[in-house]
């Protein structure tokens, strides 16, 4: 768009001529996409009002947090379990860590597919187990000339406690 400007020491007629050169500048309003077309302000607020500046997100429990132009959206992974990966072109991708730890239950269903399922003592690897503690063990009371005894034994059959 040109600049226009009438001097105070213009005749009339210059002022008519930019004055009317201004609007094919400007353009039709006719020829406005807007549903107001009055005049290019209108216009204009239209567009505005219709531009979002914000957006708003929620997680499983409704808590909302709105996001306004200039803000960052962090996406945060969590340590040894959850990654977080921005990359071009408006690109989020969110995995599971390669090496998982810190989780203090689990259920899952399904196959265990490639590796060992361990709890740092004992270990589950293509259906062998290895590194089991046995915890079954066993007692036997009686009475000995007025004694009362017993003795705590181990499923493989060693005696591990006796007391009368």
């Amino acid at each position: 768009m040109a600049v226009r400007s009438v001097l105070v020491s213009d005749t009339l007629e210059t002022f008519r001529t930019t004055f009317n050169s201004l609007g094919t500048d400007v353009g039709d309003l006719g020829s406005l996409s807007t549903t107001d077309q009055s005049s290019i302000v209108a216009a204009i607020n239209e567009v505005n009002t219709s531009v979002t500046t914000a957006f708003k997100i929620a997680d499983d429990s409704s808590t909302q947090q709105t996001i306004n132009t200039g803000d960052v959206f962090r996406i945060s992974g969590t340590s040894n379990q959850v990654t977080a990966t921005v990359s071009a072109t408006d690109t989020l991708t969110v995995a599971l860590a390669s090496t998982i730890s810190g989780i203090t239950s689990l259920t899952a269903s399904g196959t265990v597919q490639g590796g060992t399922l361990t709890d740092g003592t004992a270990s589950l690897t293509s259906g062998a187990l290895t590194g089991v503690i046995s915890n079954n063990w066993w007692y036997y009371n009686f009475w000995f000339s007025n004694f009362f005894c017993w003795f705590y034994f181990n499923t493989d059959g060693r005696t591990k406690y006796f007391k009368c």
